[in-house]
């Protein structure tokens, strides 16, 4: 069981591309996360309260939520064809040693 684990088996490119792209949307969810909520915090937002008199109001400052989901989201989406772009040229380059791997071994 173990030897399966370790050995390493000789596949296509796409299919370890496609398997990099995949595990690394994690972490840029991740981070998109923990930027999101760090710009929800930095711009905060005030919300009106009632006061303790009928009639009058106070504001009190809390995190803007919808601004740190907004970036997040955004920052999500950037990454994720950041990524895309980067794994398509790693496939690029996988594609390129793999025939030129094969046209050496024809020779």
């Amino acid at each position: 069981m173990f030897e399966k684990l370790l050995s390493i088996k000789k596949e296509a490119a796409f299919k370890l591309i496609q398997r990099l792209f995949c595990i690394g949307i994690f972490p840029l969810f991740f981070s998109s996360i923990c930027l999101g909520k760090y710009f929800a915090i930095l711009f905060p937002s005030q919300y009106q309260v009632p006061a303790t008199q009928h009639g009058f109001y106070t504001f009190r400052t809390g995190p803007n939520v919808l601004r740190g989901i907004f970036i997040g989201t955004c920052l999500f989406i950037f990454s994720i064809v950041i990524w895309k772009i980067i794994c398509q040229i790693f496939l690029i380059i996988l594609e390129a040693f793999e025939s030129n791997t094969h046209q050496n071994n024809l020779d």
